[in-house]
């Protein structure tokens, strides 16, 4: 009897570029990385104005292009994009609340957040964090995102008969691959760093669970290099053994930057292999865009949410 087969497609809409991953999930449990491509915008995308006709054509061509090319053979596909174009930021809350109540206090929250929006316009979701053992939690993940923006991608879709499955910003898609790599994110504390071109998207993973999220802007790397070494050292230091590594992937990041931030810190700084423990094929081996693997973390995470 052959084997069941699944594929899956996974966006990552970068500022400078496009990826694609197509993961195919086989019925013994084993993955394998079908087809992977990397397509660049003749100019960064304009986030001051994110839906703008600029930034549609754009998006439009790149996905002319790969449509042409054949990548897709499935007609739903997994969609993640820069942090920067959403909203997420982590809330304490009351303990005893029951869902009813939650629900209250998050428009509550949302209306101090974001003073004369109306929350009809953004599609807003949370996630637990610091979970006791009763199920209880004291603080949450706090998303959201202008509905605009989905109507944006989801436009350009339906002008390829294309539909989104799911959809997810791009540090929470490098959580999803990082989980399913590295079997020390589920027994050990790491932390998760998003590299960007104006801001750092840091998370702690303690046994698997998201428990704080910070975004740190900055005007240049020198001051990424200082905030590792003023401000998250001697945080790791006071952890001292607690720690395993820090996970890092960045559109643009390059080794270089790496090396110098683990040249800083008293623990290891990983550069995320998202196709780690995969199946490659020589299609993927032999494609010119199969370095920097890292750059497709969020790609590769996204695609993985069948």
């Amino acid at each position: 009897m052959d084997e069941i087969r699944v594929n899956s497609a996974g966006i990552f809409v970068g500022r400078e570029s496009i990826f694609w991953v197509i993961l195919e999930s086989q019925s013994d449990g084993k993955i394998e990385v079908k087809d992977i491509e990397k397509l660049p915008f003749i100019s960064p995308l304009d986030y001051s104005n994110f839906i703008s006709q600029e930034n549609r054509i754009k998006i439009f061509n790149i996905l002319q292009k790969s449509v042409a090319n054949g990548i897709f053979n499935e007609r739903r596909i997994n969609l993640t994009f820069d942090s920067r174009l959403t909203y997420p930021v982590k809330l304490p809350i009351e303990r005893t609340l029951h869902p009813e109540e939650l629900k209250d206090h998050l428009i509550w929250e949302f209306e101090q957040h974001f003073l004369g929006e109306k929350l009809s316009d953004y599609s807003v979701s949370y996630q637990p964090v610091n979970i006791y053992e009763d199920g209880t939690f004291d603080s949450i993940i706090f998303l959201a995102i202008k509905k605009v923006i989905i109507n944006f991608f989801n436009h350009i879709l339906e002008d390829f008969k294309l539909k989104i499955k799911t959809i997810d910003i791009d540090h929470f898609a490098a959580e999803t691959i990082c989980k399913a790599i590295f079997p020390e994110f589920e027994t050990s504390n790491n932390f998760l760093v998003s590299y960007k071109k104006e801001c750092l998207d840091v998370s702690f993973i303690q046994n698997g669970r998201m428990i704080s999220y910070r975004k740190i802007p900055f005007e240049n790397e020198n001051e990424i290099l200082n905030y590792f070494e003023k401000e998250l050292v001697p945080v790791l230091k006071s952890m001292k053994n607690k720690l395993r590594s820090i996970y890092i992937w960045g559109e643009g990041l390059s080794s270089r930057m790496v090396d110098e931030l683990d040249s800083i810190t008293p623990i290891k700084v990983v550069t995320i292999n998202p196709f780690k423990n995969f199946i490659i094929n020589k299609k993927v081996l032999n494609s010119p865009v199969f370095e920097n693997l890292q750059e497709f973390t969020p790609a590769c995470g996204i695609a993985l949410r069948l």
